[in-house]
């Protein structure tokens, strides 16, 4: 475990707290056409073998209501979800959402459907989907380089076509198309090194990229180890700052009534380094999981949350929040999408920083699972792969985890790298709303020092991995 050393404390609160809104009642129900593909493949030595695959489609739809509380300016979210895409789940969605509201919520008028038409017409078809999972297998286990180790490749697609019917407001359509590819390394049945890709939308992802970085992880993974040193800075390269900044900004920034953030009565102060400006964008092109409206049906739109390290932004549970959900199952709430971190204007900023490290500089190229304490801000994060550096040489460590306060880290960041530097990361997000696609575009950080307090290598955790075939 490392955590990190003591840093400039934050200034005393805003008083009064977080700022809260007058807020009428807000409504919208959501009809799904979901369809989930899925195949997996191994290559051992010459013997190339096809696994088989999952092919899932549904329909579902759901009501979610945002109530006024006892609490002035304060709501509660009242759901129901229900299968089937017609009509009559609308109804049957806004009716059972009406009995845990305490009242009759009128159902939404559907666009585009005569009042004559049957209450089972669908009001949604199944989105078509252009890739095939088993062919993106099959062209990666032929273009991964060929030697002593066993290969596992893993790919799913997901479709999805949304009407979202909100309450006093125009209906809306989108179709969003998701997809991910894993690559796992293993000698003897052992992990030797991994790596993904995801995307976002019907574009086909680079195979010869995730090829060459499957080569690069695995010439890093086979040189000699070393455990991590008691002391350290990091330098977050290759999108590992992405995954970086989603647990220790992302995650800290995100505030409902229930669980506020932490930096819920900071706005307008300076709560990180003046170097991170960040906003979450949904909309963003290279975004995993990107999309154009939440579950209430606003569209989404780009939340700066920090400014120059000040805080100008929280993602809050209010009508024109980020509602995010998998499914319906699951109740939405708000979640990130895609962070966007600004580059620096120059790089020389970032060499100075290196130039002036206090502690050994370890260059980490792969980030795994993380997690984020709301009740006193800790920060759990999995290194993966890192490479200490000593002068002109570099050397391979050991898995390792480090731990820290969030609030502390976000100030004691050192520098950020130039527009040259930047690179996405992608993953999935676990919480209550589901299993979320969520990215980031960030460029290369420098942490400020760190102190080792654990060195036991991390057990295996695939919870967070893109290429994950589960649906």
């Amino acid at each position: 475990m490392t955590a990190a050393t003591a840093g400039p404390a934050l200034p005393a609160p805003d008083a009064r707290g977080p700022v809260r809104e007058e807020q009428e009642g807000h409504g919208c129900v959501t009809v799904r056409s979901h369809r989930f593909t899925a195949a997996a493949g191994t290559r051992s030595g010459a013997v190339l073998r096809l696994h088989p695959g999952h092919d899932r489609a549904e329909e579902t739809t759901a009501a979610l209501l945002l109530d006024e509380t006892a609490r002035p300016g304060e709501s509660a979210a009242r759901y129901a979800a229900v299968r089937g895409g017609s009509a009559h789940a609308v109804q049957e969605a806004v009716r059972l959402a009406s009995d845990r509201l305490g009242r009759p919520w009128p159902a939404p008028r559907i666009p585009g459907l005569p009042p004559t038409a049957p209450a089972r017409t669908a009001l949604v078809t199944r989105p078509r989907e252009d890739l095939v999972p088993a062919d993106l297998v099959d062209a990666l286990l032929d273009q991964l380089p060929r030697g002593s180790f066993d290969v596992t490749v893993q790919a799913h697609l997901t479709a999805e076509e949304r009407l979202l019917i909100p309450a006093g407001a125009v209906p809306v359509r989108e179709t969003v198309h998701t997809g991910a590819v894993v690559i796992d390394v293993l000698a003897h049945g052992s992990p030797v090194a991994d790596v993904d890709l995801a995307w976002s939308g019907c574009v086909p992802p680079d195979i010869g990229g995730l090829c060459r970085r499957a080569e690069q992880a695995v010439q890093r993974a086979t040189a000699p180890q070393r455990p991590a040193p008691p002391r350290m800075q990091l330098l977050l390269v290759d999108g590992s700052a992405g995954a970086f900044l989603h647990e220790v900004c992302g995650h800290l920034l995100e505030s409902s009534r229930q669980r506020p953030s932490l930096l819920a009565g900071y706005r307008q102060r300076q709560v990180a380094h003046p170097g991170l400006s960040i906003a979450d964008d949904p909309r963003h092109d290279a975004g995993f999981g990107s999309h154009r409206y939440t579950m209430l049906g606003a569209a989404a739109r780009r939340r700066p949350m920090l400014t120059a390290g000040r805080l100008t932004g929280l993602l809050e549970d209010r009508p024109d929040g980020p509602w995010r959900a998998e499914d319906a199952r699951h109740i939405p709430q708000p979640r990130m999408t895609h962070l966007d971190l600004a580059p620096a204007a120059r790089g020389l900023d970032l060499d100075r920083a290196l130039g002036a490290a206090r502690a050994p500089v370890v260059r980490v190229h792969r980030m795994g699972a993380g997690s984020l304490d709301h009740r006193d801000g800790t920060v759990v994060l999995e290194v993966k792969d890192a490479v200490l550096l000593e002068g002109p040489r570099s050397h391979r460590l050991a898995p390792f985890r480090v731990t820290a306060e969030a609030r502390r880290l976000l100030l004691g960041i050192r520098a950020v790298g130039c527009a040259a530097t930047v690179t996405t990361w992608s993953a999935y997000c676990l919480a209550a709303s589901g299993r979320l696609p969520v990215g980031a575009s960030t460029p290369t950080v420098l942490t400020g020092p760190l102190s080792v307090l654990s060195r036991t290598p991390p057990g295996p955790s695939a919870a967070s991995r893109p290429g994950s075939i589960r649906p």
